[in-house]
């Protein structure tokens, strides 16, 4: 086992930090503008349907990172509050794609709005990166995803 550096341990502690904020988030649900609170996993869900048009349940859990079974729990919960529905026959009967309803649109259009102001908050602090230091942070994020 290699030796890790000692700058790389409080790297790492940040990002644990970062890990338990996420976690205490997920468990509180938000207002997106539609009638029911809505967990960080249901509009995630409702993100990455609204942007991927040509879509299944395989390719929403590969977006979300989790899998098929957990991405179905969530869209079936979802289907039945109103925010999204299931289309058969797009490209064939079996499969079955799925778009969002008028309420999924206002909750997908508030979330963006919410990733918009975040993006500039971050960058502004972060300010412009360069390809090096955009190709290191990708490595690091990359690392932390694959372990």
């Amino acid at each position: 086992m290699k030796p890790t550096p000692p700058d790389f341990e409080e790297l790492y502690r940040s990002w644990m930090r970062i890990r338990n904020k996420m976690n205490l988030m997920e468990d509180l649900p938000r207002d997106f503008g539609v009638d029911d609170l809505l967990h960080l996993s249901e509009i995630h869900t409702i993100q990455a349907i609204g942007s991927t048009p040509e879509n299944n349940i395989r390719i929403i859990a590969g977006i979300l990172g989790v899998t098929p079974s957990a991405a179905s729990q969530v869209i079936t919960r979802l289907t039945r509050r109103g925010l999204i529905k299931k289309v058969r026959g797009l490209r064939n009967e079996k499969e079955v794609s799925l778009e969002l309803t008028v309420s999924g649109l206002i909750a997908f259009r508030n979330h963006e709005e919410i990733h918009a102001r975040m993006y500039e908050q971050i960058a502004g602090r972060v300010g412009a990166l360069n390809g090096n230091e955009r190709e290191l942070i990708s490595r690091i994020f990359s690392a932390f995803e694959s372990v």
